[in-house]
Parts: structure tokens; C-alpha cells; sequence
């Protein structure tokens, strides 16, 4: 249970510690969630075998064993999409 909630809070650390670099790059906060999301998973973090200290994910089978928080992660992602798309962006991008 301990490892749970290292593992989420450090997630959320991370998520709001990329959104703030993208921002000072001008990059959207979705593209920071993405890498931060990368870098945490079981594909980089979890093949250096630092998910047992609580950093990052080990496997996908651990991933997956939190599915409805991946989910209400999902919508957050999918919100945060939305709150940024700005139509007088769309249309000076096609012309």
C-alpha cells in the first residue's frame, strides 16, 4: 500500500514539476504529461529496477492493476486537451 501511494505521489509531483517546464518553454501541459508519464512508466524508470525504492513503475502488469485511476487520469488529460484548444488558433494555422 506504502508503494501505491509513493508511486501516485510521485506521479503527480512529476506531472506538475513537467507542466511548469513546458510552460516556461511554451509547450502544452499535455505534451509535459505525456514525457513525464514516459519517463515514470515501466519502460524507462522500471528497466533501470528503480520501481523497488518506489520510483516509477516495474511492469505493465503493475500499471494495469490501477485502472481506474488510469482512467480519471485519462479524463484529466482529456480536459486539460479541450481547455486548450482555441479555434482562432486552428484558423490562423490554416492559412
Amino acid at each position: 500500500m506504502e508503494q501505491l501511494l509513493i508511486c501516485m505521489s510521485l506521479s503527480l509531483i512529476a506531472g506538475l514539476l513537467a507542466s511548469r517546464a513546458a510552460k516556461a518553454v511554451r509547450l502544452p501541459a499535455v505534451t509535459s504529461y505525456l514525457v513525464a508519464g514516459l519517463l515514470l512508466g515501466p519502460f524507462f524508470l522500471g528497466r533501470l529496477g528503480l520501481s523497488g525504492w518506489g520510483f516509477g513503475f516495474g511492469s505493465l502488469a503493475q500499471v494495469e492493476s490501477y485502472g481506474i485511476i488510469t482512467q480519471v487520469a485519462l479524463g484529466f488529460i482529456a480536459f486539460v486537451i479541450g481547455n486548450e484548444f482555441r479555434l482562432s488558433v486552428l484558423e490562423s494555422m490554416g492559412r
